[in-house]
Parts: C-alpha cells; structure tokens; sequence
C-alpha cells in the first residue's frame, strides 16, 4: 500500500518487440499533494545489488555473512558443486568391505540433471580449468551419473542435501560395472573388484589408471568448466 511514510520502489519491465530484449528499471515511488496521489521518479538500470536484496528477499533470507565450506568449489541457486581430496575408505562390494584409496571426487549437483561425480588427478583443490575423469566405481555411466537403483535422491539444490549426495556415492554397494570401464585395463566387474583388493595395502589411488571423461567434438579432456557449464557434448 502506498503510504507518504512508506517508502516504496517500482521495477518496471521493458520488452523490445522486434528484438526479444528485456531490460528491467528501478523507480522510487513519490507522494504527491501530501499522499494524495503517487508517482513514479526517474528510473535507474536494476544492478545486480538489486537483483540479490530482491533474491533474498524472495527467499527470505537475512543477507546475512555465512561461514562457506572450504570444500564448496560452486555454490547457486541452481548449482552446488563441491569436492573431497583423495583418501582412504571402505568400499563396499557383494559381500565385502575392501578398504582402498580413491582420489579426489568432484560432485555436481545441478537442478534438472542427474547428480553427477568426477574424479581428479593430485591434492589442490580443484578449480573450473580442472580436468575431470570418470569416478573409478562400479555403477557408473557415461557423464559421470551413477546407477541408483531405488534410491531416491533429493532434488532440491541445498547444502543440507550434500551429506547425503555424498553419500550416494561413497556408500553405495558397488554390484556391477556400469555403463564404461571406469578404471583403465579392467574389462570386467570382476577384474574391478580384484583391483580394490589389490590396493587395499596401498595409501594413495594410482592416477595412471583413471579414465579421462572425453568431450565428443574433439575427444579433448572435459573440465569442471565445461561440465557444469555443460558447453560440451560427452
């Protein structure tokens, strides 16, 4: 409601018929003849200032700081990407439990996509120009998407969702070989199983053996840039 002590603004929309373009313009709203009547001041560009305080507002959120995880590498409404370095964990198969190494995983959580994992080579942390391999699991396909089975996974693009991304991932039965061979010289499920047991007794994942994911155009590495950009075709 309009009001001489309340002070309003107006977002006004401009359309270009022929062109398509959209432009948006902020306006303060000015009282007249002490309330009476209102009008519209001189417009300005909408900033991306405006666009967060509207976002927030919409969202309800504070504005307030927040503490980032130093393991978030992306964060949108529409986008959490974030990773965990290389380590040592129990891997679950058929029947076993093989405690091994694994490298570096990228998770891609992204609205109306799969959730999708990567693996990458050393112990920086990644950034967009990192190269991207395939997750060396079971249960993998093309693109770096898992087989989930009926497993539901949430959908809504959250921090509260990573723990359990994560674990999707991580603790998930490994029980065939997916849609690829995700560890180089292994042409069988079983083969990937004998592998963990082999290097149960090692501390780190020999990257030799990881499986670069290939853009289709140029059968170029991907990057985490082209991944979540989704500029390339795999």
């Amino acid at each position: 409601m309009f009001h001489e002590q309340i002070s309003s603004k107006a977002l006004l929309v401009h359309h270009h018929k022929e062109t398509g373009r959209l432009d948006l313009t902020i306006h303060e709203v000015l009282a007249l003849e002490g309330g009476k009547q209102f009008t519209l001041g001189a417009g300005r560009a909408f900033s991306a200032s405006d666009k967060e305080a509207l976002l927030n507002l919409l969202q309800e959120e504070s504005g307030e700081a927040e503490f980032i995880d130093p393991s978030i590498l992306v964060r949108g409404r529409n986008l959490i990407v974030w990773y965990t370095p290389r380590q040592v964990l129990d891997i679950p198969f058929p029947n076993e439990m093989i405690r091994a190494p694994l490298p570096g995983l990228i998770y891609v959580a992204q609205a109306g996509v799969e959730l999708r994992c990567f693996a990458f080579k050393g112990s920086n942390r990644p950034t967009l120009d990192t190269e991207l391999f395939y997750p060396p699991l079971g249960n993998v396909y093309s693109g770096g998407t898992f087989c989930s089975g009926n497993v539901h996974l949430p959908r809504e693009i959250e921090l509260s969702n990573i723990s359990q991304w994560q674990r999707f991932v991580l603790e998930s039965t490994n029980t065939h070989q997916g849609g690829l061979c995700p560890i180089k010289g292994l042409d069988s499920f079983a083969k990937l199983i004998q592998f963990y047991r082999d290097l149960s007794c090692k501390k780190t994942f020999p990257a030799a053996k990881l499986v670069p994911v290939l853009r289709r155009q140029n059968m170029q590495v991907l990057t985490l840039r082209e991944a979540i950009t989704q500029e390339a075709t795999l």
